[in-house]
């Protein structure tokens, strides 16, 4: 899907819609997007194209803590937990993306992983969630040179 350019941030090869938020904490790379009363919660292009095709997801918690783990992740090359950028009451795992974690790589906004009712509406007014374009691209900048340093 082709989006508008001011409706999304390019930095290098990755892009970045900029109707959500992303968290930046423990180097999650996960985004958060509004919807009604909910927030859908899923894996950015950046980790979906750095980690190669995900072969495994499983939710491992019912309740969210921000910054603890809710998911495990595998991929060939890649091993790791998710941490929630929000804390919250999950409503809904997206089973599709469970059994067929491929579909973050292919499309990883649109490839949400949990719905979840947020604790408060304070949850989304935190500093390592990030929605400026300048931020979000300095963030991008310096994690892009430390993939490359590895």
């Amino acid at each position: 899907m082709e989006l508008k350019a001011k409706q999304v941030l390019k930095v290098k090869e990755y892009e970045f819609p900029l109707d959500r938020l992303y968290y930046k904490g423990r180097n999650a790379h996960l985004w958060v997007k509004r919807e009604g009363e909910s927030v859908l919660i899923g894996i950015d292009a950046f980790l979906a194209e750095s980690a190669g095709y995900l072969n495994y997801l499983s939710i491992t918690a019912e309740k969210l803590e921000k910054g603890e783990a809710f998911a495990n992740v595998e991929s060939a090359k890649f091993v790791s937990k998710l941490y929630s950028p929000v804390s919250g009451e999950i409503l809904e795992i997206n089973q599709e993306v469970i059994e067929n974690p491929r579909l973050i790589n292919e499309s990883p906004y649109e490839a949400w992983i949990v719905r979840v009712k947020p604790a408060s509406e304070d949850v989304l007014k935190q500093e390592d969630l990030l929605s400026d374009r300048e931020k979000l691209t300095a963030w991008i900048e310096e994690e892009i040179a430390r993939l490359e340093e590895e």
